[in-house]
């Protein structure tokens, strides 16, 4: 039978979000297909990637064609003509290497600079900017 969506692979433990999804050939964000409908005792297919669960086998077929066709694009980088579990890894990375540059510290005081801002953008990346050069290496916040 059909069981829930089980934890994506690419969702890693303190994941602040931000992560996008992959672009299809139109540059849309992909949705993940919805599997409320299956019954939970029913037969099904599983993707081995996005969890997403499908009733009807030409649909789960379908789907995965269009997965591993090289028509997807990785929001975060710009990389283009991936399949979309390459699309996916590659957006897992690039998320990574901005968890991993940017400390947890900044997160709270820069959330409360760009939040319900209504100034330019321009005008906004200088304030964020401005507040993150308040802090000082090494400063203990």
């Amino acid at each position: 039978g059909c069981s829930p969506r089980p934890h994506h692979p690419w969702a890693r433990k303190g994941d602040r979000g931000g992560s996008a999804m992959p672009l299809d050939s139109k540059r849309k964000a992909h949705q993940l297909a919805p599997h409320s409908r299956i019954e939970s005792d029913a037969d099904c297919f599983r993707n081995r990637f996005t969890g997403e669960l499908f009733a009807d086998y030409d649909e789960y077929i379908d789907t995965l064609f269009s997965y591993q066709a090289r028509q997807w694009t990785c929001a975060m980088t710009g990389k283009v003509q991936l399949t979309f579990e390459e699309a996916m890894n590659s957006e897992a990375k690039a998320q990574k290497k901005v968890d991993d540059a940017f400390p947890d510290v900044f997160v709270e005081p820069l959330c409360k600079t760009v939040h319900m801002s209504q100034i330019r953008m321009d005008e906004l990346i200088e304030a964020a900017f401005q507040r993150l050069s308040a802090f000082i290496p090494g400063e203990v916040v």
